[in-house]
């Protein structure tokens, strides 16, 4: 009998807006890997529940209501418990996101007619989906849809002549008796109004947030093309499943080179929650357009740098500052001043699981001729570490003629032997694994760094998150 009213009483629709976009999609091959293939300079892949962080929120917000319900004038009030959360669908032309709110929507209200008097709670159910694009430039969205699934539960039922004896209570049965004839009706009715309120609002909200992110979005790319020295940056975007992905490549000239056939995947593995990628032609193509060839630094602005990365060894922007300033003064070397390479006088390698720095430089004596154009080759390995660490070792210091058909002058056999001595004093260099950013945004979890990879002339990093950061913060916030 209880399930046979209730199910009277209950009202299911479905709600679907029409369109007021058109999104372009694309048919994207995925890379094969191979060989003498082009690689993106630059992509970030992120775990779909990871960005959830960013979205996922509950909120409870209490509303008068003030309504008409066929001929009853409906006052009370309502309570609206929402949840956020972010997913994501297959798709590798344009990346396609799903805004989910689901929630109840609790009222109290009393409808007054002529005949009677109606005191009714709800409990209202809905999952709603506000669709959202991203094709690496601007974020796009349709209207939100879904269903809600009303329920109304009449509590009281006073007919105008309820209390008198006899006639009253026949009268609050006969009232009774409309009231659940016309209950299909009515809910349809409040179905339709709690959908109109639930719609508006989710499409409000959700369609400002992305007009900021566009505007946010916009300025950040105009900002990575100035620092990088590249107006003509390609973006791009798709999603799996469970990911999300963001690529950036230049202009297709003969200055990028392809791959040598090993191509980094940039799919997520194992505990992977997030993976970049940096192509070796990017990081290059970026360092060429640095202020750094033909910079002249002195024997005492040397000394000065080393003695700044003594006392600020975290803030390498100062130790820059330092050799910048020193190379544009004019204090005369001691003995010798080093010069850069007016071409490619810094340059990075990634190659067989080993990060390698080649500096060409030209040593200049005050009493003798200059030397040959060097080039420094400083290759580091990284390492698990221990306690929680990861370890930067330095391999080797490899100093060598530019000119490969050039013998050794004396100044190359000269660095390469200190270098070789330095070499077995250096101890390896470690870094905490963890990356706390939370103090940024405290919606960012905490990252540990799982894998770093040097091949096929990428860097890949990629995080996994930290459970046991996770965990303290979690005991922190519960006392």
């Amino acid at each position: 009998m209880l399930s046979g009213v209730l199910a009277s009483l209950s009202c299911a629709q479905t709600f679907e807006a029409v369109p007021s976009l058109t999104i372009p999609t694309h048919d994207v091959v995925p890379r094969s890997g191979v060989a003498g293939e082009l690689i993106d300079d630059f992509s970030l892949t992120v775990r779909t529940n990871v960005l959830s962080h960013f979205v996922k929120r509950q909120t409870v917000e209490s509303n008068d209501v003030t309504t008409q319900v066929m001929e009853a004038n409906v006052r009370g009030v309502q309570t609206t418990t929402t949840s956020v959360q972010l997913t994501s669908v297959e798709s590798r032309g344009t990346a396609r996101l799903h805004v989910v709110s689901t929630g109840v929507v609790s009222s109290n209200t009393v409808g007054l007619t002529p005949q009677a008097r109606v005191a009714t709670l709800g409990n209202h159910t809905f999952r709603v989906t506000k669709p959202v694009f991203f094709d690496g430039k601007k974020l796009l969205t349709k209207p939100a849809y879904g269903n809600l699934q009303a329920r109304q539960f009449p509590q009281v039922v006073n007919s105008v002549v309820s209390g008198m004896p006899l006639l009253g209570r026949l009268s609050d049965q006969i009232a009774r008796n409309e009231v659940m004839r016309r209950m299909p009706t009515s809910d349809a009715i409040v179905v339709r109004q709690v959908a109109d309120d639930v719609l508006r609002k989710i499409n409000t909200q959700v369609d400002r947030h992305l007009a900021e992110l566009n505007g946010k979005w916009t300025n950040l790319r105009r900002t990575i093309a100035e620092v990088s020295a590249d107006q003509r940056i390609s973006w791009a975007a798709s999603t799996t499943e469970n990911s999300f992905s963001l690529s950036a490549s230049g202009p297709l000239t003969t200055q990028r080179a392809a791959s040598s056939g090993v191509i980094l995947t940039t799919d997520l593995q194992d505990e992977e929650a997030i993976a970049v990628t940096i192509s070796q032609d990017s990081t290059n193509h970026w360092l060429n357009k640095q202020a750094l060839g033909g910079l002249t630094i002195s024997d005492t602005a040397l000394h000065q740098a080393v003695l700044t990365f003594q006392n600020v060894k975290k803030d390498s922007q100062a130790v820059l500052q330092s050799l910048l300033s020193s190379a544009g003064s004019s204090v005369e070397p001691l003995i010798f001043s080093l010069k850069l390479a007016e071409s490619e006088p810094v340059s990075l390698a990634f190659e067989n699981g080993l990060l390698t720095l080649k500096v060409r430089f030209q040593v200049v004596a005050k009493l003798t001729p200059p030397s040959q154009m060097h080039q420094m080759k400083i290759v580091l390995r990284g390492q698990g570490g221990a306690d929680g660490h990861w370890a930067i070792a330095l391999q080797k210091i490899a100093v060598e003629p530019v000119d490969s058909s050039a013998a050794p002058d004396t100044w190359t056999k000269l660095i390469g032997d200190q270098a070789t001595k330095i070499v077995a004093g250096i101890s390896p260099l470690q870094i905490p694994r963890t990356l706390d950013l939370r103090h940024m945004d405290k919606r960012i979890p905490a990252f540990r760094i799982h894998r770093i990879q040097c091949e096929g002339r990428q860097l890949r990093l990629s995080f996994n998150l930290d459970r046991a950061a996770e965990k303290i913060t979690t005991r922190r916030f519960v006392r």
